[in-house]
């Protein structure tokens, strides 16, 4: 096959097919990548693919980490104080006042259920009378 003298590169012929790239029991997925997209061999756009995948494992991003202080306490040490703090917490107990007359008892019986009033309704039965 006669190729013409602007295709050689330092006395060498180019040849149209790609080089076969095979790695050695050592190396890994990302030392195949960079011997593709390294080797002027390979077809552009072989090369951009595999330089493109193999990008965030070379130049990993940035990102934002989180930076607590715990003053030299494990987490579980601090998570035990805070379950201990929280039965220490005393219950409000009380009950309900009633009101020592029986009008009072049905005037707040009224207030009750006239509280919550929706719009265009009339509550005749709501009224408290005095």
């Amino acid at each position: 096959m006669n190729v013409p003298s602007f295709a050689t590169q330092l006395g060498r012929q180019v040849e149209d097919e790609p080089e076969v790239v095979e790695l050695a029991p050592g190396e890994t997925s990302l030392d195949f990548l960079q011997k593709i997209y390294r080797s002027a061999r390979q077809p552009m756009s072989s090369r951009l693919r595999a330089a493109i995948e193999a990008l965030p494992h070379e130049h990993p991003r940035l990102g934002a980490v989180a930076i607590g202080s715990m003053n030299g306490e494990d987490f579980a040490a601090m998570l035990d104080r805070a379950i201990e703090r929280s039965g220490k917490a005393r219950q409000i107990e009380g009950t309900a006042i009633e009101p020592a007359n029986p009008e009072a008892k049905a005037v707040a019986s009224l207030r009750k259920r006239c509280q919550v009033r929706l719009p265009g309704v009339k509550y005749e039965s709501c009224a408290v009378r005095s």
